[in-house]
């Protein structure tokens, strides 16, 4: 708890300095200072919220290096008027995206020890809801955490665990569906979600609290829930959704 109130703080405190430096920047412009143009930006935008989430969640996550990069490689092109990049975007950027996936962090050990079973549960059990979905479409997963990568793609998972400890979501330029309806948690549960250019839609159960400490640009949290369930929420059964969102959205629902 001390640390995530830490990296609070430090979001805080790079937060004040980027709108302090943003407003000064913009007080030497109007006094006829020469200040750049392409400090005015979107793609500088990116860059500074980059920062920002880089300094909040302590750069343990990727999202903050693909907003810069993106915000560099078209700021690029404002700088330098006389070479254009923009033509080849997509592709240095998948090859960025792989170098990320390539550079990042191991999995934690408990990952390790249990890549095998969770395969076998992948094997073993599934599950669909609906006449237009099929077993390949959802996976179900008795395990108490879960990882998720989604690159250019779309991923559905259901969740069985009756002792759910949390989980992990990326996706980029792509999608990701959990249905939490069947699992169980006791006390704070956190689900890390880093969407760029993506996102997520979260079932859970109507008794559930869920906590929105997402943060980003361009993005949107929406709570699709029946709100005349809040009486009956669990205050005992808390899901904190923690991480950032870039041009993406993530949806939550019960049934």
């Amino acid at each position: 708890m001390e640390n995530n109130n830490n990296h609070r703080e430090n979001g805080r405190v790079i937060g004040g300095l980027i709108l302090v430096a943003v407003g000064a920047a913009l007080l030497l412009q109007r006094m006829d200072f020469p200040i750049p143009d392409w400090l005015f930006t979107w793609p500088m935008i990116l860059i500074l919220v980059g920062v920002y989430t880089g300094f909040k969640h302590n750069f343990q996550n990727a999202s903050w290096i693909i907003l810069m990069a993106i915000g560099g490689f078209f700021l690029f092109d404002k700088i330098f008027m006389s070479v254009s990049l923009e033509p080849y975007f997509w592709p240095i950027f998948i090859i960025f995206i792989g170098i990320v996936f390539i550079l990042r962090p191991r999995r934690s050990k408990w990952w390790d020890q249990n890549r095998q079973q969770f395969r076998n549960d992948w094997k073993d059990k599934w599950q669909y809801k609906g006449t237009n979905d099929s077993p390949e479409d959802y996976v179900a997963d008795s395990n108490d955490y879960f990882r998720i990568n989604s690159v250019f793609s779309g991923v559905k998972r259901t969740v069985l665990s009756k002792t759910f400890k949390g989980g992990s979501i990326s996706c980029v330029f792509g999608g990701a569906e959990i249905d939490l309806t069947q699992a169980d948690i006791s006390g704070n549960v956190v689900i890390r979600i880093e969407a760029v250019f993506g996102g997520a839609k979260i079932l859970v159960p109507a008794n559930w609290v869920v906590q929105n400490e997402i943060d980003g640009v361009f993005h949107g949290v929406e709570d699709k829930r029946n709100t005349m369930t809040a009486a009956a929420m669990n205050p005992e059964k808390v899901l904190v959704l923690r991480g950032s969102a870039v041009f993406g959205g993530i949806e939550i629902r019960s049934y």
